[in-house]
């Protein structure tokens, strides 16, 4: 880890090469995607990745896939100044394929805890301390 200027940073995200500019920037773009594509496709996109200056986006409705490689060709001057504008990313183009949605995330299953552990430590010692206890070496 190396602290940079967004805290602590995994090496492979602060060294200049192509693959990590790569990463950051498709970091940024995950975090702001809804910005990107808008609400309504929102829930249909994904990014997939982003190569040589490309940004590579996913639909899961084979249906709009057609539909989405159309409008990104005449609406791509307007995604890319907002890219630059808002994440300061110079991407070149747009590439739209079909992909699985994302898979669902399960549930993770609860540890059940004392109610209150920090009673339940202060229970312990009590009751070693009346048995004779007392914590120092004899």
């Amino acid at each position: 880890m190396k602290r940079g200027k967004y805290g602590l940073q995994p090496i492979s995200l602060v060294v200049d090469d192509p693959r990590a500019v790569e990463r950051r920037a498709e970091l940024r773009l995950s975090h702001s995607w809804a910005l990107v594509v808008g609400p309504a496709l929102v829930n249909y996109t994904r990014l997939l990745r982003v190569r040589r200056g490309t940004l590579v986006m996913g639909c899961w409705k084979p249906e709009l896939v057609p539909s989405l490689r159309k409008a990104a060709e005449t609406v791509w001057p307007e995604i890319q100044a907002r890219l630059e504008r808002l994440l300061k990313l110079k991407l070149l183009k747009v590439e739209v394929l079909p992909c699985d949605p994302p898979p669902k995330e399960e549930p993770t299953p609860s540890v059940s805890l004392p109610v209150d552990a920090m009673a339940a430590v202060l229970r312990k010692l009590r009751d070693l301390r009346n048995q004779g206890w007392t914590g120092r070496g004899t």
